[in-house]
């Protein structure tokens, strides 16, 4: 056990210098180029302009909500989730199922929208930023050292304020079986990471990008030759990652205090989103962020638990 607690604390210990590493860098950055903050920290890369608009976030969104409703039903029909009585706590089969309902229904939603989104253009896929570029892992990791540490600070203070809640970890002290571990990691770490980034940094995010900073209209007559040619495009407006962020943090007001870091969380991600035009950077800090926590609270309750 003491070895465990030293290396925990080892690990601790390096991804907060890194932290401090990785900041001091862009800090340094932005003071000696004299460049915009957000060019300085990481550049704005010239992409197509968003084709998409906000009512498809909300398509996916809505098929999100229809499909895992109706995956839940399935899962009753067949026995899968069993009625509870009214004020009982949630069971870990019960929850078990529910997850796995919802992760199936967003991946459902997410096909759907994407195969939605290529019959207006078949390049959608490559527009959206659903692109593999090894250069956005090491951006996204090294985003991970600086964005996840102020975030679990963040969240430590906000829960001497307001009580965290979440229903995963009060099942979770019920001894569920290691089934229940794997299908939850894989949930929240893996799953649940790509339908939201989709649906709130590309899908919404962008949308709301292309709106705030729509082209002027001139009186000018376009060449008609130059009618489908691919626009250039870079972001200009900061606030719609703002709005997205206010907007996801809402969506996670059931969990307390979790509000409040993950406003700042999602904007952190949203830059990275911003500034690349890519979903990768960002989905790898989620992954790390949820994969980080979820273990921790697996292997807390794991050694507590187990008898010494």
């Amino acid at each position: 056990m003491q070895f465990v607690d030293a290396v925990f604390a080892s690990t601790i210990l390096m991804i907060v210098a890194g932290c401090f590493f990785f900041w001091g860098k862009a800090l340094q950055r932005v003071w000696r180029t004299g460049r915009p903050w957000t060019d300085a920290i990481l550049p704005t890369e010239v992409r197509d302009r968003p084709f998409w608009t906000v009512a498809d976030a909300m398509l996916m969104f809505g098929l999100s909500l229809v499909l895992t409703l109706l995956t839940a039903k399935l899962f009753v029909a067949m026995g899968q989730i069993r009625p509870t009585t009214e004020g009982a706590p949630p069971s870990a089969d019960l929850l078990l199922a529910g997850l796995s309902a919802q992760s199936v229904g967003g991946l459902i939603a997410f096909t759907g929208t994407l195969g939605f989104l290529r019959l207006i253009r078949t390049d959608a896929a490559e527009r959206l930023g659903l692109v593999w570029k090894a250069s956005d892992v090491v951006v996204g990791l090294k985003a991970s050292l600086m964005l996840i540490p102020p975030t679990l600070l963040i969240a430590h203070f906000a829960s001497l304020l307001v009580e965290y809640k979440h229903p995963v970890l009060d099942v979770m002290k019920q001894q569920p079986t290691p089934v229940f571990f794997i299908v939850l990691f894989v949930g929240t770490a893996l799953v649940a990471p790509w339908i939201e980034e989709f649906l709130f940094r590309v899908l919404l995010q962008g949308g709301l990008q292309a709106f705030a900073d729509r082209p002027v209209e001139t009186d000018t007559q376009e060449d008609p030759l130059e009618e489908d040619a691919v626009e250039l495009w870079r972001p200009k407006s900061l606030w719609p990652m703002f709005a997205t962020s206010l907007i996801f943090a809402l969506m996670h007001g059931n969990q307390g205090a979790a509000a409040i870091p993950l406003f700042f969380f999602s904007v952190g991600l949203g830059f990275l989103y911003r500034q690349t035009g890519r979903i990768t950077p960002s989905l790898i800090v989620h992954i790390v962020l949820n994969g980080f926590t979820m273990s921790v609270e697996i292997l807390r309750l794991w050694f507590t638990q187990t008898p010494t």
